[in-house]
């Protein structure tokens, strides 16, 4: 994903980039509909993209009607001399630099790319990924990018190894577990809460403060104004932990079922994680925090493990019922399940490994 403030391009480039990209977006909505869509004051080659990659882009009925499909480019790299044939997004590898064309007629906007982005896109042509389309979009003050790679991939043959997680709220940690017949090795992978808990707190005081000040009708002051960009300026420090978070605690998952050629299997019944951390009487935007980009976790990893070839699957592996006689178990302190019909007593996240050992 790139990402850019508005701010940094000129204001022409600025017109044109929320001007087409927001119309583009409404567009795409109507095409998701169902509706034709012929823009005439737009380049035409953005329908043609949305025709091309019609069947990339299947949508339920239900979601029709919210979806977002934003502008789509065709895009190409140059990674030594390869010609640049005019496509809609443009990588130039050679000077670490992309060029976005169909937003202002006759020329590109130019962005230069950091080295984390550079170190990405290599990456994923030296797996054999070649690019396949772009999207790009206006949200807020900033532009986004995002480039979708695919490649050809033939399934590893898994060995003996299975690799389990188990996805909990951030609050708990995603448990995994590595299998050989028996537990080899067993963690956890969980953020910063102290970190979390303290970005919270200091956004729940300052919406105090700020609370305090519309209701004397002084929000829109200087210092009003101020603590309005400090709430915003700590709520993105707070999604941006915990959103990184999850990329690199799905990448390091990969990475541990590549190395071991590892059978994946999710458990991923969020929605329990969700009435655990009720039961629990957390403040709600709190509990909200712990389960924030919780889907966005599962999507990262199953679309890794899709990348290199992993089998996954999904099974419920339950952690409220016990592995030894199937009887429900009781809850005590510090999450310690206990069976009452056969004595059975283990952490809560460890029953569902329990489990997995047993399939």
């Amino acid at each position: 994903m790139i990402k850019r403030p508005l701010r940094l391009f000129s204001a022409e480039e600025q017109d044109a980039l929320v001007k087409v990209l927001n119309r583009v977006d409404a567009l795409g909505n109507l095409w998701a509909r169902g509706f034709e869509v012929y823009p005439v004051d737009l380049d035409s080659r953005f329908v043609d993209k949305f025709n091309y990659f019609k069947n990339e882009l299947k949508l339920v009925n239900a979601k029709r009607w919210l979806a977002r499909v934003h502008a789509i480019f065709n895009v190409s790299v140059r990674f030594t001399n390869e010609r640049d044939m005019g496509q809609g997004v443009f990588i130039d590898l050679t000077r670490n630099a992309l060029r976005l064309r169909w937003v202002i007629k006759g020329r590109a906007i130019v962005i230069q790319l950091t080295p984390s982005e550079v170190k990405y896109i290599k990456e994923r042509l030296s797996e054999g990924g070649k690019p396949k389309l772009a999207r790009a979009w206006v949200d807020g003050e900033n532009l986004y990018i995002a480039i979708t790679f695919e490649r050809e991939v033939e399934p590893i043959k898994p060995s003996n190894y299975r690799l389990v997680i188990d996805v909990n709220s951030w609050k708990n940690g995603i448990v995994w577990a590595l299998i050989n017949g028996g537990v080899g090795s067993m963690g956890r992978e969980r953020p910063d809460l102290g970190y979390i808990e303290m970005l919270y707190n200091h956004v729940t005081m300052l919406e105090h403060k700020y609370g305090t000040l519309r209701r004397l009708g002084m929000h829109k002051s200087l210092y009003g104004k101020r603590l309005w960009r400090e709430i915003k300026a700590t709520r993105r420090r707070l999604y941006a932990y915990i959103r990184d978070f999850a990329q690199k605690a799905a990448h390091k998952l990969v990475m541990k079922a590549l190395k071991y050629r590892a059978m994946v299997v999710i458990d991923d019944v969020i929605e329990e994680s969700r009435r655990e951390l009720m039961e629990e009487k957390l403040p709600n935007g709190l509990a909200k925090a712990y389960v924030l980009y919780l889907r966005r976790f599962v999507k990262l990893l199953t679309n890794q493990l899709a990348w290199y070839g992993i089998p996954y699957e999904f099974k419920r592996l339950p952690s409220t019922i016990c592995p030894v006689c199937g009887n429900e178990l009781t809850q005590l302190p510090n999450r310690v399940m206990q069976c009452p019909k056969c004595g059975f007593k283990a952490n809560r996240d460890e029953i569902p490994i329990k489990w997995a050992l047993l399939h």
